[in-house]
């Protein structure tokens, strides 16, 4: 069992890794895109990056205090299911509505288990993950992304 301050700087160092790891990106995009606080520019839709001691996680999240306007975007990324579908490896789980201690959200995810944070070895597996699903958002988002800040205008 690790230490709060020992959990911390290996969480850290995970997340400085992985921006390195992620670095090869900046080339083929022309740009250097920020991987793990990944900007959409649309107010309260996010892409998340999580890992934990038991699963790496990717997701859409989609987190709008007006229940109206969270589910026209919901129904939005449901219209292009197909699409996102074959942009992705890995399946894919849509949520409507999941419940967080901060209210109703819509989610659309993707994790692995059975890997942690804090076993060095199980790094070589969850960047490939998180490589592969944060880039195959971004791709989406870069064709798609209009629709949902026009949505929002």
């Amino acid at each position: 069992m690790y230490s709060k301050d020992e959990a911390k700087s290996l969480r850290k160092e995970f997340w400085t890794t992985f921006g390195v790891y992620m670095k090869k990106y900046n080339k083929v995009y022309q740009a250097k895109v920020r991987w793990v606080n990944y900007n959409t520019k649309v107010k309260d839709i996010y892409f998340r990056l999580e890992v934990d001691k038991k699963k790496a996680f990717f997701s859409f999240d989609l987190q709008h205090k007006d229940d109206g306007l969270r589910e026209l975007f919901y129904e939005q990324f449901t219209e292009l299911k197909a699409v996102i579908t074959d942009s992705f490896e890995d399946e894919l789980t849509w949520e409507q509505q999941y419940e967080t201690p901060y209210g109703i959200n819509s989610r659309i995810y993707t994790e692995l288990e059975g890997v942690s944070v804090f076993n060095k070895n199980d790094w070589a597996t969850i960047f490939p993950f998180l490589e592969r699903n944060i880039v195959s958002a971004h791709d989406f988002w870069e064709d798609f992304g209009e629709i949902f800040k026009n949505l929002e205008g």
